[in-house]
């Protein structure tokens, strides 16, 4: 048999063993970091080192990741990811991940509104939660930047903008949100604080829809138990540099 065709073969069948099955998830769920309380237990990362007032991310959630998920714990992970790359997928190590197959377009957006691009964190999100999330590399990073810009300009994240170095209580966060998406949309919403109650992470269970589209109600995923959150009656939202 010629080598190309053998050789085909061969790849084929290790290409096979080395892929999980197609995933099932219900839901997405997009995480967007406050970047200068995230900062206060990370000053050596060079998006922290590099963060100061007048930076998108000192005034605009950061954007983290879209997880595709299952349930109340993690989704799915590594879908088709070699063994070799996913023992790469270390902190440390992202920058020797492969880059996703991007436009220019999005990258330099990303580098905006994903200050974690500076450690490389789009190559991990990709490899860890977009090979499962059964959409390309384009679409996955183009739907997670216009999730991310529908959530800023609800009354959410007006009313972060709007408090930087000022406290609000917890159930002023879930009015905003519900204000924007409707009575009881708060069950889509996860508040993630650090210690002193220092907002750190946002986190909404999205239907696959919502990807594009503007974003509304009827795209938030209300079904299974809400996701518990970390943050006191009072939250206190970061400024930079402090």
């Amino acid at each position: 048999m010629p080598f190309s065709r053998f050789g085909a073969a061969i790849l084929a069948v290790v290409a096979l063993t080395a892929c999980d099955d197609t995933p099932s998830f219900t839901h997405y769920v997009l995480a967007l970091s406050w970047q200068p309380a995230f900062c206060e237990s990370h000053r050596d990362k060079p998006e922290c080192r590099e963060l100061d007032g007048g930076d998108f991310a000192a005034h605009h959630f950061a954007l983290h990741g879209l997880w595709p998920n299952d349930g109340p714990g993690e989704g799915p992970n590594y879908c088709g990811v070699w063994p070799t790359t996913k023992s790469s997928d270390q902190p440390q190590q992202w920058c020797e991940l492969p880059e996703p197959e991007i436009s220019r377009e999005t990258r330099e957006t990303l580098a905006r509104v994903m200050p974690g691009t500076r450690s490389c964190l789009e190559r991990h999100e990709w490899i860890k939660h977009g090979t499962c999330a059964g959409i390309g590399d384009q679409a996955y990073f183009d739907g997670m930047l216009h999730l991310a810009a529908g959530v800023q300009a609800t009354q959410l994240g007006e009313l972060i903008a709007s408090h930087v170095g000022r406290d609000l209580e917890r159930r002023q966060l879930i009015e905003a949100f519900e204000a924007t998406f409707g009575a009881g949309t708060g069950r889509a919403l996860t508040l993630l604080c650090e210690g002193g109650g220092y907002l750190s992470e946002i986190r909404i269970a999205v239907k696959p829809a919502a990807l594009e589209g503007a974003l509304g109600g009827e795209d938030l995923y209300l079904d299974g138990p809400s996701p518990a959150g970390s943050c006191p009656r009072i939250v206190r939202i970061d400024p930079a540099g402090q």
